[in-house]
């Protein structure tokens, strides 16, 4: 990774905001509606091709709930093409033996499933509907059937913190290639549980526990939104938030930012004439980043306390 910003790696792109879950921890406190400004597929594709010409990263398209978008396919069918890594995040609930071998036909690599507990009605209340874990387990076999590698993605608060034992051997059991534990940011509906984010001790404890079992667990396993692992691992490639040096959020009306959960505007595509790569490189919020401290900790949850994402949080 680049400290001076070049190359982004991995844009992870909410191409909708559009969701049927009501979860209790959403960025985006989506809901199932329509969303003024949304791309049309034609903008979708002049972002791809800006991307592409930029430095053809990984494409995580994410949410909301992507599979509520018609045109999914030929988006990531058209990214694919142009020499894009396309991955997908979904809720599971639409996926089916067909839509999953549409993606994997449209060139998608890889999908993230989201699971919060290992029983059926801790993750259907966490998640805020019925049915949820089910149709999210049922959702595997179907990534499964169409050879789809699935990540597994588990949001760590003090609702879960002491089942992240069963919920790595679930994940295992289920045949998931990777694990990766993300630790609340108390922004969007989220911030109505940040008495439910982990205090600096207990994460402390988890983070040392899942790099423990990251090397001794036959599937990967990583961390988001938690620059504190670094001190437990010994990978010199991780260098704390990646925000603005690596990696990108596109909002659903394609605004940038550093991520999902830290909600400061650094430059707008369509005002910028799809000019990606200018965006990325004259952002005064993503040259900041650039300067941080990898052992701050996580700008977002820094900006949510104190108002300033430069501080340590």
């Amino acid at each position: 990774m680049h400290s001076s910003g070049k190359n982004p790696r991995i844009v992870a792109w909410e191409i909708t905001r559009r969701c049927e879950l009501k979860c209790r921890h959403c960025r985006g406190a989506a809901r199932d509606c329509d969303y003024d400004g949304e791309f049309s597929t034609e903008e979708c594709f002049k972002t791809i091709d800006a991307l592409a010409d930029f430095s053809k990263p990984m494409i995580i398209l994410t949410g909301g709930e992507p599979l509520m978008r018609d045109d999914i396919f030929e988006v990531a069918r058209y990214a694919t093409d142009k020499g894009c890594r396309v991955v997908l995040a979904t809720c599971g609930h639409l996926l089916t033996t067909e839509v999953a071998e549409k993606l994997k036909a449209s060139g998608v690599m890889a999908v993230s499933v989201s699971l919060d507990a290992a029983t059926a009605e801790k993750h259907d209340m966490f998640r805020g509907i019925p049915d949820a874990y089910k149709k999210t387990v049922a959702s595997l076999d179907h990534l499964k059937a169409a050879g789809l590698p699935f990540q597994i993605n588990t949001t760590v608060s003090k609702l879960n913190v002491d089942e992240l034992p069963k919920i790595l051997d679930k994940a295992i059991e289920l045949g998931a290639v990777t694990m990766d534990f993300f630790f609340l940011v108390p922004t969007g509906r989220g911030a109505e549980m940040a008495d439910l984010a982990l205090d600096p001790e207990t994460r402390e404890q988890a983070l040392e526990w899942i790099a423990q079992r990251s090397t001794e667990v036959p599937i990967r396993v990583k961390t988001t939104c938690a620059p504190q692992y670094r001190k437990y691992i010994s990978d010199p490639s991780f260098c704390g938030c990646m925000g603005g040096r690596g990696f990108v959020f596109i909002s659903h009306t394609g605004v940038l930012q550093t991520c999902g959960f830290l909600d400061l505007p650094c430059g707008e595509l369509r005002s910028g004439n799809f000019d990606f790569e200018t965006l990325y490189k004259n952002s005064e919020v993503f040259k900041s980043m650039r300067t941080l401290n990898p052992f701050a900790g996580c700008p977002a949850r820094a900006y949510a306390r104190t108002g300033n994402f430069m501080e340590a949080e």
